[in-house]
């Protein structure tokens, strides 16, 4: 009877070395393999949103004198298109900064769409409290504008200028200060370094 004992006990432990020794041997395949592993898994896991890739965007606010913008650091998730990052974008400024700076949107503002021409215009379509909720006054109604102007252009190459909209139509201006007839080019001058 012990013989049969030490036979099963010793059969058991060796079990348990090969299973230890083939989990070992995965581990180094998994550790060697990983860089190819992931980038073939990689792609359908993105697909299905398992993983969120970000992209850093600068958007820009207003300083406390009113005069120049500042950029702040922000992440957007990437996506397949560039329209579908700017809007993520617009929407980020529209929640406005999260340092000391002074929101350049009124936070009852909405974006209702956003789409980018074979020429690189953007015409961003917001709803009516762009306007309707705007303090006014010739300065803030500039970097309103160039806070989406500057911020869109800056980091997306293909915009290239653009055109703000209310509520699907083209605006002469959002309190009365700025022509907003045609797209605008972005305005670098405007920018302060922090």
């Amino acid at each position: 009877m012990k013989t049969k004992r030490k036979k099963k006990s010793s059969s058991k432990s060796k079990r348990g070395k090969v299973i230890f020794i083939l989990l070992l041997i995965l581990i180094g395949l998994a550790i060697f393999f990983h860089q190819e592993l992931y980038h073939f898994i990689k792609p359908p896991l993105i697909k299905r949103d398992f993983i969120v890739e970000k992209k850093k965007v600068l958007l820009y606010f207003m300083d406390d004198d009113e005069e120049y913008l500042i950029g702040e650091k922000r992440e957007i998730s990437r996506k397949d298109q560039v329209s579908e990052e700017a809007k993520e974008m617009i929407i980020e400024l529209i929640k406005g900064p999260k340092e000391k700076l002074i929101p350049t949107l009124p936070p009852r503002t909405r974006l209702l769409t956003l789409q980018i021409t074979k020429e690189g215009v953007a015409k961003v379509n917001f709803n009516q409290a762009l306007s309707k909720d705007h303090p006014g006054g010739s300065s803030a109604e500039m970097m309103t504008v160039y806070s989406i102007v500057n911020s869109l252009a800056s980091n997306f190459p293909q915009i290239k200028r653009v055109q703000i909209l209310i509520e699907g139509k083209p605006i002469e201006t959002i309190k009365g200060h700025l022509s907003l007839r045609n797209p605008l080019s972005p305005k670098p001058d405007l920018i302060r370094k922090k």
